[in-house]
């Protein structure tokens, strides 16, 4: 790309309104000379590029490199082939770097450009940089992070066995790797190891670092510039829970080619994905956690993949995606990708399913994005009442069928025992921190009627098929992390709305019939009030910076800026300037999982906001094992899950009986399983040896279960994690390292 005499560049994510003037380029080979941007609002510190030639400063667009005379003799002229493979990987790089881009984010690239190749002159001009006996390590190939080192590590790449190669580059097929692949993929990682840690933290205004005051982020919307590229029909389906929704949404999603499946919950990811096989639909199944391509005979995924809401990609065209759930744009720790995915999936046909609460707050969203809105209002699939009186006898007026709705891990266990002691009934439990297998196994008991009655938390509000005739609420109240408050309408009605709920697979022509109750008269005025209310409509959606958006940011803040301070700033600004329509996801506990690792200065900006959305639950032994985690990813190397010091040595049958061994720390232990599981699926040459994850998580679940089938003691009733404490010590001297 040639630079233009007064070229105006206006970034595509027009919320910035920031322009870039680009005046006549005049390079001079001198530390303070080079003036490429005059705008004080783009670049203060500028790259300097001694040893590029004048021509490829205005046009970077060439591969091959031209040296004068008095350069003298390097491994790029004396090896042809060295000559050939560097020229054909740079063209490659280039085309894969700048020219897919839209004209207007060139800048900031073409300088990353310009950077790797003056780096690369300078160490072809220096025979001391070319070292013919250096060995580079693995880590070094996997993520290529010394740009001074880069000839070296090319000449020397072929000293990597193959095998590793086929590892790094995810090629199982091959026999043999070629240089020619060898060295793009370390030029593209050194190419983009400069993009982000050379180029950059240059982007800085240091006049004013309020790091605010150039940037409008007023229009989310407007950050997702290739979903407004078209006008989408936007087609609600609402109404209260079990009333067909879903069902709907999905008939549609089956009669097309290319979809999205997006639930709340890998439970219904997984759900919707097993349905879609058993109906010979072709389906992938895509997790946090985990990947199932469905391929075909020429290995080819299939056009329909159905996953969490979280891992929708906003980059792909589609006919046809299902939101489930979208009530859930305003929780304040996820409501982020729901609303992410609502402004920036990319299909002719967006299905959103969920509660009328959430219906005005889509229309002003749908009035920012120009798209076409179509609502379709259902009603209930049967009957709900609420109950007149209290339930008759407390605990031993309970009777098979009902759900009994308490909201903590030691009162559920509590109730647990009470209930199996006090009656002959069976009780199955179902709580927020149990595995998602654990819940549906427990779900699948009281279902088939091996277990009588189902102690439950809120996490029954959604995501569970559960045969519930009667819902008994302990309480009206719930803690939300600082106090306890009064439930919303919204939350009874969602959790009440589970009883009575309507089989699709049901012969019986009956009208399911569902009933809500409690043991406390006063309790239970409130929950009628509850259901009677109208409506309650949400008025604000929460959302979460897109990498792009945080590394334009970033460049109005001087080098070295924490994550957590540009993060604080865009929600403030966010806040001040939308009308509270749009706010950003819940920063304390962001704050918290970010202060892990925020420290870890090898640790890339974009690979920092990566990381700020890992699902880490607040457990000492969790944190603790997940900053372990991150230091894998700062030091660049390649561990399985068993070579890190934890008591993996408690997933053991011998382990059951022992009531020494909490649940707690089978629940710790489950999170960091899936926890590596969810880093793998994003650094997959740092974490590695699935099976055995896999074997030690299939071991954990099972524990899980029996620990809960064979509960005589409620171990929440003393102070959480007291064992571990003295425990722990001598379980690290016997785990391996």
């Amino acid at each position: 790309m040639t630079l233009a005499t007064y070229s105006t560049f206006t970034f595509p994510l027009r919320s910035f309104r920031l322009l870039v003037f680009v005046k006549k380029a005049h390079y001079h080979h001198g530390p303070h000379n080079i003036d490429l941007f005059h705008d004080k609002n783009w670049i203060v510190k500028r790259p300097t590029f001694l040893n590029l030639p004048k021509n490829e400063l205005t046009k970077p667009d060439v591969f091959q490199f031209t040296f004068n005379k008095g350069d003298g003799d390097n491994v790029y002229l004396q090896d042809s082939l060295f000559k050939d493979n560097l020229d054909k990987a740079m063209q490659y790089v280039y085309n894969e770097k700048l020219t897919s881009l839209d004209s207007k984010q060139v800048p900031i690239k073409n300088l990353a450009w310009l950077n790797l190749r003056n780096s690369i002159y300078k160490q072809l001009k220096d025979p001391k940089q070319q070292a013919q006996s250096y060995v580079p390590s693995i880590s070094e190939i996997i993520h290529p992070s010394s740009p001074d080192k880069l000839i070296s590590l090319l000449i020397n790449c072929n000293k990597i066995n193959n095998s590793v190669w086929r590892s790094i580059l995810k090629d199982s097929q091959s026999n043999d790797i070629s240089t020619l692949d060898k060295f793009i993929h370390i030029l593209q990682q050194t190419y983009d190891h400069t993009y982000e840690q050379d180029i950059l933290p240059m982007m800085t205004n240091t006049d004013d670092t309020d790091g605010a005051h150039n940037v409008d982020i007023t229009n989310p919307a407007e950050w997702f510039s290739e979903a407004r590229k078209i006008r989408r029909h936007i087609i609600m389906h609402i109404g209260p829970t079990n009333s067909g929704k879903t069902y709907r949404a999905l008939q549609k999603l089956k009669s097309v080619d290319r979809g999205y499946y997006a639930g709340p919950l890998r439970l219904l990811a997984r759900e919707v994905y097993d349905r879609f096989q058993n109906e010979k639909v072709r389906c992938n199944l895509l997790t946090g956690e985990e990947v199932i391509r469905d391929l075909d005979d020429k290995g080819n995924p299939a056009g329909l993949t159905s996953g969490t809401v979280e891992m929708v990609p906003t980059h792909q065209k589609f006919d046809v995606v299902v939101l489930d759930e979208i009530q859930m744009m305003s929780d304040v720790d996820r409501g982020w990708a729901w609303t992410n995915a609502l402004l920036g999936v990319v299909s002719k046909e967006v299905h959103l399913c969920g509660e009328k609460s959430v219906l005005p707050l889509i229309k002003s969203i749908v009035k920012m994005t120009g798209d076409k809105l179509t609502i379709n209002e259902y009603e209930r699939l049967g009957k709900l009442s609420v109950e007149g009186k209290p339930v008759k006898d407390g605990i031993k007026g309970l009777r098979k069928g009902d759900c009994v709705v308490a909201f903590s891990k030691k009162k559920i266990l509590d109730l647990k025992l009470k209930i199996e002691k006090d009656t002959n009934l069976k009780v199955a439990v179902i709580y927020g921190s149990l595995p998602p297998e654990t819940r549906v196994q427990q779900a699948s008991l009281f279902n088939n009627g091996e277990y009588d009655i189902m102690v439950a938390s809120d996490a029954i509000g959604m995501g569970l098929n559960l045969s519930i005739d009667r819902v008994v609420f302990t309480t009206n109240m719930k803690y939300n992390g600082e106090e306890l408050t009064e439930m919303t309408s919204s939350q009874i009605k969602q959790i009440g709305g589970r009883a009575g709920r309507f089989k699709s697979s049901s012969t019986s022509r009956e009208v399911p019939q569902g009933f809500i109750t409690s043991f406390d008269s006063k309790v239970l005025k409130c929950v009628k009030k509850a259901i009677e209310s109208p409506v309650e409509y949400l008025k604000t959606a929460v959302t979460w910076p897109t990498d792009e958006i945080c590394a334009q940011l970033m460049t109005q803040f001087p080098p070295g800026t924490p994550t957590s301070v540009l993060l604080q700033t865009i929600s403030d600004e966010l806040e001040r300037s939308s009308g509270n329509l749009f706010t950003l996801s819940d920063l304390k506990n962001k704050l918290k999982i970010i202060g892990l690792f925020e420290h870890m200065e090898d640790i890339p900006f974009l690979d920092k906001l990566k990381l700020s959305n890992a699902p880490v639950k607040d457990m000492p032994m969790v944190t603790k094992a997940f900053t372990k985690f991150c230091e894998t990813i700062a030091k660049r190397h390649t561990r399985g899950l068993l070579s890190y010091r934890l008591p993996f040595n408690l997933l053991d049958y011998n382990c059951i009986p022992n009531e020494s061994y909490s649940l707690e720390v089978y629940e710790s232990l489950y999170n960091i399983i899936t926890l590596y599981f969810w880093l793998s699926n994003r650094y997959p040459n740092y974490f590695i040896d699935m099976e055995s994850a896999k074997d030690l998580k299939y071991f954990c679940e099972m524990i899980i279960f029996e620990k809960l089938d064979r509960l005589k003691k409620n171990p929440y009733a003393r102070k959480p994690f007291g064992f571990t404490r003295s425990l722990l010590p001598s379980l690290k001297r016997r785990s391996p390292t």
